[in-house]
């Protein structure tokens, strides 16, 4: 039986799991998917091979866990500015600047293309899934403002969020990309 190094089974899996995730993210920045194995995996976590599948039951599903790692504390800063506006449509504004501020952390393209590349179909399924979320705050928003047409808007404000996250993730400057972003979104909705 293998040493607790934690205050509870739970906390000592979910530092081995956080630990593994670690050590398959360094691979990928040193060597790419290619380099990352079960035993790369294992050796740079200090485990045994056959110990890692504890925590996940392939690769892919590994490569999911890297994808969608940064999704919940993503999906709160997101949430939380808009939480912190008053009006629908500073609401909006404060949904695109929030999830371009997330982009900028870093770590969106690499995971992003990770998605498209690597990951199996339903791994893929499963992380669209986890947009939902972000899908259902711009929603929200949207219904708030009493827009005549709340889905053709989200779709749009969307676009421009998605395409300016790419800039993001390409190296464009956050300041300036946000506010050309936040600029176009407010003009979307004072439409008349």
């Amino acid at each position: 039986m293998p040493k607790i190094e934690a205050g509870s089974v739970r906390e000592h899996r979910a530092q081995r799991l956080a630990q593994l995730i670690d050590a398959a993210e360094a691979i990928l920045s040193e060597g790419g998917v290619e380099a990352l194995t079960a035993g790369a995996v294992a050796a740079r976590a200090g485990i045994a091979r056959n110990s890692i599948y504890r925590y996940f039951d392939s690769i892919d599903d590994l490569l999911e866990l890297l994808v969608a790692r940064e999704f919940p504390a993503w999906t709160a800063a997101v949430e939380k500015a808009v939480a912190a506006e008053d009006t629908p449509g500073e609401q909006v504004a404060a949904y695109v600047r929030a999830n371009l501020e997330q982009a900028a952390r870093g770590t969106h393209g690499w995971r992003a293309s990770l998605s498209r590349g690597s990951l199996s179909p339903s791994a893929r399924q499963r992380v669209r899934k986890l947009h939902t979320t972000l899908h259902e705050v711009l929603a929200a928003s949207v219904d708030d403002l009493g827009d005549t047409q709340p889905e053709l808007t989200v779709a749009v404000v969307q676009a421009v969020t998605d395409a300016c996250v790419r800039r993001i993730d390409q190296g464009d400057d956050l300041q300036a990309v946000s506010a050309y972003a936040t600029d176009a979104v407010r003009r979307l909705l004072a439409r008349g």
